[in-house]
């Protein structure tokens, strides 16, 4: 799942203006892609699955179980048996590994100039995205709980004592692990200053007959658009699953919310392995469930790498007369929401184009955006577009 650029996937464009040595404006188009919801009405639910499998702009996976279980819960029909569900929550724990082992080995690596593991990831992505038994799909979990203690984050795993302060998680930071070293990087950046307007709420893992209650019946068009909760946009993903982490909340309250979301990942692939070994236990919250939502209507939720993925569908003699599909990005990528609220935080002082760039590229790639996209900077006083970037850089000048 890259996010370069290409001609059949149109990207998110981010355009940010600079006055002064700092952003005071955000612009953002959305391809209308990433709201799936409606490419499945008028179909059969079946037809619909296969289609929004192959079509699903990420998680397909995700996408399809969501979209079954919201059709059974329409239909009312009975849910899934006790051994469907656990062979459920594996392929979807599965597929959220493959999506953030990708970010971890490939993405971020790049963004700071170091060798992607491109080998590393193929070795694991192969069978991740593979249907295997309770059997496998242990071994597997085992494996990639190695992989994230040998190999992501072996500073912290080689003490057995937590850091008790930003000096303490440095040194394990330096002491060992690939990811160890992309965080030093991020940390080396300085802490960021506080959100423009205020901190946006984590939103917290909700069933989904809260989300029905929540939202009272169907959701509206503009809640599809630009969700929120109680009133107020909500971060979704890793940092809001796990902010109550004592490392992940160290390093929100030194200020350092792109590190919080990058260990919080590491820590989500963690969890996610030991759901592929044993799922539905009282450690890790179930990835998905469904319920009724009114006459003909089901609500399905799913946890996503990215974050919540919300599916409501309505069924009408057999087919779907209706479906809204709320993916992660339209809680993070919300016009008045967490993007758009750090990228425009005064910081410390102003800072030259360079440093804009930087800042924008890692906190978009933090809040992982399930499309490719693009960031531009703007210096409104001259009116000449400064250089675009992906946010993943060419492949020269990789570092070791």
């Amino acid at each position: 799942m890259p996010d370069t650029p290409t001609t059949d996937r149109p990207p998110i464009h981010i355009t940010a203006y600079r006055r002064g040595g700092h952003i005071g404006r955000i612009e953002m188009s959305l391809p209308a892609r990433g709201w799936m919801g409606g490419s499945v009405i008028g179909l059969e639910p079946a037809t619909a699955l296969r289609q929004l499998g192959e079509q699903a702009s990420h998680s397909p996976r995700a996408h399809t179980r969501a979209l079954a279980l919201a059709c059974q819960a329409a239909a009312g029909e009975h849910a899934p048996s006790r051994d469907a569900w656990f062979a459920i929550e594996r392929e979807l724990a599965a597929e959220a590994v493959d999506t953030h082992l990708h970010r971890l080995l490939i993405d971020w690596p790049q963004q700071f100039g170091f060798d992607a593991r491109h080998n590393r990831f193929a070795e694991f992505h192969r069978r991740l995205i593979t249907p295997h038994g309770a059997e496998a799909a242990f071994a597997l979990g085992g494996e990639v709980l190695d992989l994230v203690a040998r190999e992501l984050l072996a500073g912290f795993f080689n003490q057995i004592r937590m850091p008790h302060g930003i000096g303490e998680f440095i040194e394990r930071v330096n002491a060992g692990g690939s990811l160890g070293s992309i965080m030093a990087e991020l940390i080396a950046l300085g802490a960021s200053g506080p959100p423009c307007g205020a901190a946006v709420p984590l939103l917290g893992t909700l069933s989904a007959a809260a989300w029905a209650t929540a939202v009272g019946g169907w959701p509206s068009a503009e809640f599809i658009a630009r969700p929120t909760y109680a009133g107020e946009p909500a971060e979704t993903g890793p940092l809001a699953r796990h902010a109550a982490s004592p490392l992940v909340r160290l390093l929100l309250d030194r200020g350092h919310r792109v590190s919080a979301r990058l260990l919080a990942k590491a820590i989500e692939v963690a969890d996610c392995a030991s759901r592929m070994r044993y799922p539905f236990t009282d450690d890790v919250p179930a990835l998905l469930d469904a319920t009724a939502a009114g006459a003909g209507a089901g609500l399905a939720r799913v946890e996503t790498a990215r974050g919540v993925l919300l599916c409501w569908v309505r069924l009408a003699e057999g087919v779907i007369a209706d479906c809204a599909i709320i993916p992660a990005g339209a809680w993070n990528l919300h016009p008045n929401g967490v993007f758009y609220r750090e990228a425009m935080s005064p910081g410390s002082g102003p800072e030259d184009h360079a440093a804009a760039l930087q800042r924008l590229s890692v906190l978009a790639l933090a809040l992982d955006p399930s499309l490719p996209h693009v960031i531009e900077v703007i210096e409104e006083s001259s009116g000449e577009p400064g250089s675009g970037a992906a946010l993943s850089p060419p492949d020269a000048g990789r570092r070791r």
